[in-house]
């Protein structure tokens, strides 16, 4: 019997972006989850690794100065894998074709008989300087930008006409060039640059550990003395236009979420976007009350017996939406009941069921709840409060007052989840800001670290004034509480507030 070869699959080569692992393309996350073996690069983020879930990992990393995998032994080690007949991503830092070597990779498959298929990445060439709020070309200092590396006599190609550089105008970016600055800007100031150019240098873009110095070009070295490789050069008048301050104030910044798990990743999302570093920690979980109590108000409330439903919360939504399920029933069981929300995301949950609130107050409290319905008219009306079990009672005694029956539903009961050993020791080991959702989980927070953390000593941003009294009373020092009780009104505020604050200190950020 002869012995059939087995089927060559093309052989990946694809960009893992400039350093944050969500830059990578789709594409790239596509190539990675149907890998079976990863070739990767020293600095790829282990969060980009832990996509290709059932893949070898095989790490051929440079280190400068250090152990490292040649070339030759990449190139050997990437045909051999393919001929196995197994899909091979060869995973690269940046692009692989921006002095990231794919050319030299690509070039041997194909000589070896190898197909290839390129997935370009976010070249850290322009990104880089985009973490610091640096456009590399701008209509007012520069319509040109030059990229070159700072490691020359590797390879065949010819060296870097510093002189041409020099004069060319515009931005200049140098790449893999902090061990040789020295003998760089000497070469670009011989050639005619001025040594008060102003220039910048990046470490580590897009990752906690990034760290941005400004200066002209003759005192960069200098200034920057401690930053160690990766360090991107960015050389040229754009960077007096730099609008980095969100990024040098953010960037590393730990920001702790205490929302229920099932319930996080909007705010988790929103704060990475801001180049915070987030710290999960759940300290609330929501359990559905005991359904005959709850079964008994659908039923009434199909059957009409009322004339306002009121809710307070998203969670309230979930909950009485999973109770009309129950029964077999959906959106048309509201009737003609009135509905009304407490805030703008409580309204944006009904209108994933196929209901318009029909009252939103402007103000997104219990109080304004109150006083829009109470404006309305409450005389006889019959109104269902479904909320949480731990709702104050301030709210059905205000509508009461005002002629209303109220028949309050306990929806579901805020619980304290078994406690995150991890999150809380990096609790304890700092955070420059907490955020509390809820005056449910300013009480969690309190109850999982007990005596191990001083209240006083967190940082808290709060989503609504009742959170931010809550918090208070409890021991927290409240910084900043959001002006649109939302998710996004507390991201703004987290922003404001990690804005107000200096840069990290000498290690992460300076300025000339």
């Amino acid at each position: 019997m002869t012995q059939t070869s087995p089927k060559i699959l093309p052989v990946l080569l694809v960009g893992a972006g400039p350093g944050d692992p969500r830059l990578i393309t789709v594409a790239g996350v596509e190539a990675l989850q149907t890998a079976d073996v990863v070739l990767h690069d020293r600095l790829v983020s282990p969060a980009l690794l832990a996509l290709a879930k059932d893949a070898e990992l095989i790490a051929v990393g440079k280190t400068p100065g250090g152990l490292s995998t040649s070339q030759a032994d990449i190139n050997a080690r990437l045909i051999e894998l393919a001929r196995s007949g197994r899909r091979v991503v060869r995973l690269k830092g940046g692009d692989p074709f921006v002095f990231g070597r794919g050319g030299e990779e690509a070039s041997a498959l194909v000589a070896a008989g190898i197909p290839i298929q390129l997935v370009p990445g976010v070249s850290s060439a322009s990104a880089a300087a985009a973490a610091v709020g640096i456009a590399v070309t701008d209509r007012r200092a520069a319509s040109a930008v030059t990229v070159v590396t700072g490691s020359e006599g590797d390879g065949d190609a010819p060296a870097v006409d510093w002189n041409a550089v020099a004069t060319v105008g515009g931005t200049i970016v140098v790449m893999m060039g902090w061990r040789h600055l020295d003998e760089i800007v000497e070469r670009l100031i011989a050639g005619g640059l001025s040594p008060d150019t102003p220039a910048a240098a990046i470490q580590q873009a897009w990752t906690p550990e990034q760290r941005a110095v400004f200066a002209p070009l003759n005192l960069l070295r200098v200034r920057a003395q401690a930053m160690r490789p990766p360090v991107t050069v960015v050389i040229g008048q754009t960077t007096l236009l730099a609008t980095p301050e969100l990024s040098w104030t953010i960037m590393g910044r730990r920001v702790l979420v205490t929302r229920a798990a099932t319930q996080a990743k909007p705010l988790v999302e929103r704060l990475r976007a801001l180049h915070a570093e987030v710290i999960e920690l759940p300290t609330i979980a929501i359990q559905p009350c005991e359904p005959e109590p709850i079964d008994r108000a659908i039923t009434r409330l199909q059957l009409g017996a009322y004339n306002i439903l009121a809710l307070t919360s998203v969670n309230g939504v979930h909950q009485l939406w999973e109770a009309l399920r129950r029964h077999g029933l959906d959106a048309r069981a509201l009737g003609d009941v009135r509905v009304a929300a407490i805030g703008s995301e409580t309204a944006r949950a009904l209108e994933r069921h196929g209901i318009n609130a029909d009252l939103v107050p402007q103000v997104f409290t219990s109080d304004a709840l109150a006083d829009a319905l109470i404006a309305d008219g409450l005389s006889g009306q019959r109104v269902l409060l479904a909320r949480a079990a731990q709702g104050s009672p301030l709210l059905r005694e205000r509508l009461q007052k005002n002629g209303a029956t109220v028949e309050d539903l306990a929806l579901y009961d805020v619980a304290t989840p078994s406690v995150d050993e991890v999150a809380l020791s990096e609790l304890k080991r700092g955070v420059d800001v907490v955020t509390l959702t809820s005056p449910s989980t300013a009480r969690g927070l309190a109850e999982i670290v007990g005596a191990a953390v001083d209240l006083d000593s967190l940082q808290t941003v709060c989503i609504g004034p009742v959170t931010a009294d809550a918090a208070r009373k409890l021991g927290f020092r409240v910084v900043a509480t959001a002006e649109t009780h939302t998710i996004e009104g507390l991201t703004q505020a987290v922003g404001r507030y990690l804005a107000s604050l200096p840069p990290l200190g000498d290690s992460r950020l300076e300025s000339a």
